[in-house]
């Protein structure tokens, strides 16, 4: 089925976690297994009397090799050609890492690749341009004892800095023996975190989005949607503004130790290190002075094995083509019937750009790609039920994590792909309320009715339209001229009955002649 399985073991300093991922003939990575322990090795970290010369304690390398025993095990199950165990802040930043190393080695036959500091921010910085359309950010990835911060134009990484600290290291220096919430000890983390920020003129006033990663960022968003009563399923390409990472800080510092669990989307490992990571996020947000926080399901882990295919596999996955392979995806899931779905594009495609030129709507590339992608997977949830086909499209892609599309993509991609009619185009949006303009609404509604109509074309699957010719008459009507070289008694049949779909994208009515060529 795969044509190679390669596990992954991340050792951070907080959590230790494999993730194994089987490659596909396309060289899609599809994560077959993934299970951590919240190991947190930095608190087995003992500095001399300056607070220098972390040394990891043998108790903490002994946890660690009764984990990588288990994990090797587990990825043997699963018939893992290689294993890559990666240590990044806790075991780098020990003065007795070389024994760290050889004692591994020795218990479980597994050499550790110690990710230097810029190989970390790297690793993160390639996973987001993998997974995200976001051109020009800050990104961020905090750890247990390492905050890993860099700055990329054009989805190239131009500057980057590790910070000393994390959410575990913070909260052992300020919280020590302190409640979790102590008003001091947040004072004193916020000017240090701040104090740490503005030593860079790239980090201060850049005016970007923030890209975060890692289980704190996924963590703070899990818990923010469930605030806000979040219809949409997933975190990668949520976004946040400064308030809604304010909330979220403000509902653990007003909730007592005991009861954080209670909190959703909130996991029980991270209930005493979660008020750190907001506050570093959070002050992040405010010395940057960021457009938007935005997230990415892809960090660390998936940049590694991203950079291990493209390295080993001559880059066959291209940061500019990430939506393409997200459409490619959802053909590759799910049982989808796409005969003729090319030639719907191609449809949908010609008529769009003639209804441009005719000023009836406005061209944009970003439109045009937008409704290719809508066309060539246009109500496959019909493999559900063909008689809900429209339903099943809108709720799987909705709820779908389709890396490069920000959440409000991939409610208009739903839309359009799912676009059956007025009354269930309304329905749909009923729990969507504010996240179209009544302009892209109305817009979204015509070329849902074009690309029905454009289905309709093709209904025998036969492809027997050969070219479309749209054009105003001198009653400043329209015709629309449709050559075909084969039988169409079904697309007769079918345009004839969705017409008005597409008369709604036209400023008066609409004659249609099927010319034979």
């Amino acid at each position: 089925m795969y044509k190679e399985v390669i596990g992954v073991i991340d050792i951070g300093s907080n959590t230790i976690r494999l993730v194994i991922f089987g490659l596909d003939e396309q060289y899609n990575y599809i994560e077959i297994q993934n299970i951590k322990t919240p190991a947190r090795l930095s608190q087995y970290l003992i500095t001399d009397k300056d607070g220098k010369n972390p040394q990891m304690a043998q108790d903490g390398i002994d946890k660690l090799i009764e984990t990588l025993i288990s994990f090797k095990a587990v990825a043997e199950s699963f018939n893992v050609a290689q294993i890559l165990p990666m240590a990044t802040a806790a075991v780098r930043q020990s003065v007795n890492k070389a024994s760290i190393l050889e004692q591994v080695k020795e218990a479980t036959g597994l050499d550790i690749n110690l990710v230097s500091e810029e190989e970390e921010a790297s690793y993160g910085q390639y996973a987001i341009t993998h997974s995200t359309v976001v051109n020009d950010a800050i990104t961020i990835d905090i750890g247990g004892g390492s905050c890993e911060i860099t700055y990329y134009e054009d989805k190239n990484m131009v500057q980057y800095h590790s910070f000393p600290f994390g959410a575990v290291s913070l909260s052992k220096q300020f919280f020590q023996d302190k409640d979790h919430n102590d008003p001091n000890a947040i004072e004193a983390v916020q000017e240090y975190v701040r104090k740490q920020f503005k030593q860079f003129d790239w980090i201060k006033k850049a005016k970007l989005p923030i890209v975060a990663i890692g289980g704190s960022a996924r963590n703070i968003a899990n818990v923010h949607q469930r605030l806000v009563d979040y219809q949409m399923a997933g975190v990668h390409g949520y976004s946040m503004d400064e308030d809604d990472i304010e909330e979220t800080l403000n509902l653990f510092i007003s909730t007592d130790i005991d009861d954080m669990t209670d909190i959703e989307g909130l996991s029980a490992d991270r209930r005493d290190l979660i008020i750190p990571a907001n506050i570093v996020f959070l002050e992040l947000f405010k010395v940057v002075k960021a457009k938007t926080f935005q997230l990415s399901s892809q960090g660390l882990r998936e940049g590694i094995i991203l950079k291990y295919i493209n390295q080993t596999y001559n880059s066959p996955l291209d940061n500019q083509l990430i939506r393409v392979r997200s459409i490619r995806q959802v053909v590759r899931d799910f049982p989808i019937n796409t005969v003729g779905s090319q030639i719907i594009v191609d449809i949908i495609i010609s008529l769009y750009q003639q209804l441009c030129i005719l000023g009836l709507l406005t061209y944009s590339y970003e439109t045009q790609e937008e409704i290719e992608f809508a066309a060539y997977i246009y109500r496959f949830g019909g493999f559900i039920s063909p008689e809900a086909d429209s339903q099943h499209t809108f709720y799987l892609l909705s709820n779908m994590n389709l890396m490069g599309f920000s959440h409000p993509k991939r409610l208009r991609l739903a839309l359009l792909a799912s676009y059956r009619n007025r009354s269930l185009f309304k329905q749909y949006l009923t729990n969507y309320e504010n996240w179209l303009t009544d302009d892209e609404i109305s817009d979204l509604e015509v070329l849902g009715g074009v690309l029905k109509f454009s289905s309709a074309l093709n209904d025998s699957k036969t492809g027997p339209i050969e070219d479309l010719k749209l054009y105003r008459t001198k009653d400043n009507n329209y015709k629309l001229d449709i050559y075909h070289s084969a039988p169409v008694i079904a697309e007769k049949y079918r345009s004839m009955r969705h017409a008005k779909h597409f008369e709604r994208a036209l400023d008066g009515d609409l004659e249609i002649e099927f010319i034979q060529k």
